[in-house]
């Protein structure tokens, strides 16, 4: 397990490595909305909703898939996650919530899908290039 110690901080190699690719599809974004900053203040907004609900969902979802850790273990709660499914759950919510926003809020689905698209492969093809050359 590769990680970066900061005093009492462990901080993982794949953690940072996401969240430099998520800043890289971020920055894709402002690239393209740059002439539209009431759009891209409107995205970011969405955007920050669907992280806050994608972390609940994934952080509670054990609940969902194991309801008798309540039972048998309920701080377990605060320690475990949903897993693979919860990260399967937590995504399909948060984009749902992120696409019901946007729709609400009168931007255009095409746009904001093909924008969408892009950044999601620039964030997995980034993940995967550096974790493998790191």
């Amino acid at each position: 397990m590769d990680a970066i110690q900061l005093g009492p901080l462990l901080l993982k190699k794949s953690i940072l490595v996401l969240l430099f690719s998520l800043l890289l599809a971020y920055l894709y974004m402002a690239i393209i909305f740059r002439k539209q900053p009431e759009t891209l203040r409107i995205m970011k907004q969405h955007l920050m909703s669907g992280a806050i609900c994608w972390i609940l969902v994934f952080k509670f979802s054990i609940l969902l898939f194991r309801p008798s850790i309540i039972w048998t273990n309920p701080f377990g709660i605060i320690f475990f996650t949903g897993g693979t499914k919860g990260i399967y759950l937590a995504s399909i919510a948060a984009l749902f919530l992120f696409y019901w926003k946007a729709y609400r809020a009168g931007l255009h689905m095409r746009q904001l899908t093909i924008t969408v698209i892009v950044s999601a492969a620039i964030v997995l093809a980034s993940y995967y290039g550096m974790m493998y050359f790191i």
